[in-house]
């Protein structure tokens, strides 16, 4: 009997020591984890991840990371505030994540590590407000199981949220919002979706009309994998059902419905990727003109290896702002770039209440030669092989547009000058003007009317621009007879 219990106490002696030796071993994972997401966190440029502290203890560890997010350029609006803010991460060691188990939302399942993320309320502004606003609710909360190759599966949410009439709001409603994040062993592949249902917010305003805010159907989405040259290959998209916003200084609207932003990158041979970016909108309704677009931008043949030298330099530049090697190491890098001659298109149509709009432009790119080229603005042009841009708009919608922008200069001189503005007398000669200037660019050739549309073809190439076949002068003829010959642009004659 008394062997019997003494072989199950070193049982469990032996359990109790293995578990604590996988504890220990899950802790050390776990920080290396939180290292290598730190330094993948901070390769945007526009982010960096630090540490504030690190508790590792033998069954759970607690870190504190600070989120700084890059300010704008010194020139814009000084008032703009600070959104840097900090996290708390409480991590639970495996391989059970058994100190966890009071904690709200952690699972005990067999695992190398379960972490639990939340803001701290005191790092800033914005995370205090949001905290006052909760009372004693968590606003955010994020919980990432960690496996023991050091893959994650994240899942974040928000707690709904309803006020009245606090500080300059008059009313908020928000939904919540629920994500879930998948990220492979090193980063090799990322997918997952981030969704808000509803964010209605109106503001308090004893002048005017109170500013109201009103969103629907918000999701972001990825799911890209990891391939040649570091690069992540796939799509992520941005996807709005519905947004409306009330000025409440004038109080036009601004309606957009069915919005939708995706990116994608693929690889298009062993040395080459290409990216694209589609961005449409089924309504859009802004300065009192509605309808639908759509643009689609490609790159394509980009050499894949510069691509991922582009984005260290990014790396690089961002923790060094004042490299004085940071604009010679670009030069370099957009060289190389070039001499796999990139290619750009970009494609917009536009459906509106005065009328439709075509476009098409495209662009083939190469080497530039010597960097002493770029010295001269038109040395730029060398970069340039060719070109090709054709447009195609409604008759009315160019004279409502030419009229509108020009009665708003009209506007604007009489205010400098201190004259009364007459509505009606402004927008006669402003529709005169536009008028004439339709007619003056229509004489010379820049602009065709075909029946109800205004064409225009632009093409570049040799060196040489043309304006629906009609050749345009790069400069003046005083200035290309100053040139040497190894001046002109490639592929432009040199004159006597």
């Amino acid at each position: 009997m008394k062997k019997w219990v003494i072989g199950i106490a070193g049982v469990l002696i032996i359990a109790v020591a293995g578990l604590t030796g996988a504890a220990y071993w899950s802790g050390l994972q776990a920080e290396r984890w939180y290292e290598e997401t730190l330094a993948e966190g901070s390769k945007s440029g526009n982010v960096k991840l630090s540490t504030v502290r690190y508790q590792r203890g033998l069954f759970s560890s607690h870190a504190l990371t600070r989120v700084d997010i890059a300010q704008p350029p010194e020139d814009s609006d000084p008032d703009t505030p600070d959104i840097s803010f900090s996290i708390r991460q409480d991590i639970y060691h495996g391989p059970l994540p058994l100190v966890g188990r009071d904690a709200p939302d952690v699972p005990m399942a067999w695992t190398g590590a379960v972490v639990r993320a939340t803001l701290d309320p005191e790092s800033s502004a914005w995370t205090r407000r949001l905290a006052q606003w909760y009372g004693h609710q968590e606003p955010v909360v994020a919980i990432s199981k960690i496996a023991f190759d050091g893959a994650s599966n994240t899942q974040i949410t928000m707690p709904p949220l309803t006020l009245n009439n606090v500080e300059d709001l008059q009313k908020l409603h928000f939904s919540g919002l629920q994500g879930q994040f998948q990220v492979a062993a090193h980063t090799a592949a990322v997918q997952g979706e981030l969704s808000i249902d509803t964010l209605e917010a109106s503001g308090q305003s004893a002048k005017n009309a109170p500013g109201q805010v009103q969103l629907k159907d918000l999701t972001m989405s990825a799911d890209q994998h990891k391939g040649a040259f570091g690069l992540l290959y796939g799509e992520s998209s941005f996807k709005i059902g519905e947004l409306r916003i009330q000025d409440e200084t004038t109080g036009e609207p601004f309606v957009m419905t069915h919005f939708e932003m995706t990116t994608h990158l693929s690889q298009q041979n062993p040395q080459q990727v290409a990216g694209e970016v589609l961005i449409k909108a089924e309504h859009l309704t802004v300065d009192q003109q509605s309808g639908a677009g759509r643009m689609h931008l490609a790159l394509r043949h980009l050499d894949g290896a510069t691509v991922e030298q582009l984005q260290q330099w990014q790396q690089k530049i961002s923790s060094n702002p004042d490299d004085p090697q940071a604009l010679h190491e670009l030069l370099n890098r957009i060289k190389s770039l070039l001499r796999g001659k990139p290619e750009l298109t970009l494609d917009t149509e536009a459906k509106l209440s005065q009328g439709d709009w075509r476009s098409q432009l495209t662009l083939n790119f190469q080497d530039f030669g010597d960097m002493s080229a770029l010295q001269d603005p038109t040395g730029l042009l060398a970069a340039l092989e060719k070109g090709l841009a054709e447009a195609v708009a409604s008759k009315a919608l160019v004279e409502t547009v030419l009229t509108d922008t020009i009665r708003e200069e009209l506007r604007t001189q009489a205010e400098e000058q201190d004259q009364p503005v007459a509505e009606e007398a402004v927008q006669s000669m402003a529709a005169m003007q536009a008028n004439q200037q339709l007619q003056d660019l229509t004489a010379i050739g820049f602009i065709r009317l075909d029946g109800d549309h205004y064409k225009a073809t632009a093409r570049f190439e040799g060196g040489k621009l043309f304006v629906n076949d009609q050749e345009i002068p790069l400069m003046s003829p005083m200035d290309q007879e100053g040139r040497s010959p190894e001046e002109n642009v490639p592929g432009e004659p040199a004159r006597p």
